[in-house]
């Protein structure tokens, strides 16, 4: 997505390799998202597909759906590629409430404000944004308060929910605790948590509206 690309942007300033595709992109998002700027509004309209009874909004699909295509370019069966993603994402939305984790309007704020500090503080990426903002015809408050609060919203929920696992897993025995994190241990406990997430997307209740199966004929989950 577009935030993560601004975001490695933010870490490496100077580091421009891709420059050009990266203004690109920029474009790409932005005239898809000023083509209709309803599907920022993710909860709402139909639901294509439920997860554990957790709902997949048209909305939301059509978002991602967009944004991959922008970002990623031509995607081999894109509807269910992107369902399978938000499969999985709402699995762990289905855990996160298991484990009873929630992110609050507070943390949220405090991690967009933290976000909006950076941007000031690297002019480049400061631009970018606003060539973002320019493109898809929303409003600086709109980008914020809809779009930006969506990605952090799942990003600062699911790192919850990894660090709960990995406690978890500590405390199990099944992983060793280290005051030093290195590579190794690192990509030790992505795989961890990933085998955890992969045995509950397997045994997840999910249902598509009969209205849209015609879109995801031979859907099988990740």
């Amino acid at each position: 997505m577009i935030a993560v690309a601004l975001s490695i942007s933010k870490a490496n300033p100077s580091d421009k390799p891709n420059e050009s595709q990266f203004n690109n992109v920029i474009k790409k998002v932005g005239s898809f998202l000023k083509g209709d700027k309803d599907r920022l509004k993710i909860n709402e309209g139909d639901i294509i597909a439920e997860v554990n009874g957790i709902p997949i909004y048209k909305n939301e699909f059509e978002l991602r759906k967009g944004l991959t295509l922008a970002s990623e370019g031509q995607v081999n069966d894109i509807n269910n590629f992107v369902l399978s993603k938000l499969v999985r994402e709402k699995v762990k939305e289905y855990l996160a409430m298991k484990y009873n984790l929630k992110v609050s309007e507070g943390e949220i704020n405090s991690y967009l404000e933290k976000e909006k500090q950076q941007f000031k503080e690297s002019p480049e990426v400061d631009k970018k944004l606003k060539e973002l903002i320019s493109a898809s015809g929303m409003t600086y408050d709109e980008y914020w308060n809809d779009y930006e609060k969506y990605n952090v919203k799942r990003m600062l929920l699911f790192d919850k929910l990894y660090n709960t696992i990995i406690n978890e897993g500590i405390k199990s025995g099944k992983l060793e605790k280290t005051d030093k994190m290195t590579v190794d241990t690192q990509n030790e406990y992505k795989k961890y948590v990933d085998s955890i997430i992969d045995q509950y997307v397997k045994q997840a209740k999910i249902s598509i509206n009969d209205k849209y199966k015609d879109m995801f004929k031979g859907f099988t989950r990740e």
